[in-house]
């Protein structure tokens, strides 16, 4: 669970200001202090980081999908099952024989495997 952070929004635009104001980092964290104990520098930097983007300067990009998701291939009415791209995929050559196993336990996938 993410924790509240221990400066506010007004806490966050003083401290931009001092930054820009030319402020030393060390003066800043010690003004920014909470019940005696002053920022430290890897406060200082994620405070500085969310002022900025709430300040405009900086924006969060979303990361980038590394797959546009699984494929789906369709059964036939006879029940066969054909993919084209299945020995790129896993490696295996054509004419390789598998045999189908049913699901164990709480899972419900069907797993390919392998006759040797």
């Amino acid at each position: 669970m993410a924790r509240k952070s221990r400066w506010s929004k007004a806490d966050r635009k003083k401290l931009l200001k001092m930054v820009d104001d030319g402020v030393p980092e060390q003066d800043i964290r010690q003004a920014l202090s909470v019940s005696g104990r002053a920022m430290s520098a890897g406060e200082f930097a994620q405070q500085l980081k969310m002022a900025m983007v709430e300040a405009g300067r900086i924006k969060q990009a979303k990361r980038p999908r590394k797959s546009s998701g699984p494929k789906f291939y369709q059964v036939t009415a006879k029940g066969r099952l054909t993919l084209s791209d299945f020995a790129e995929i896993s490696g295996f050559k054509p004419g390789d024989k598998f045999t189908l196993e049913k699901p164990r336990g709480r899972s419900k996938a069907w797993r390919l495997v392998p006759v040797e």
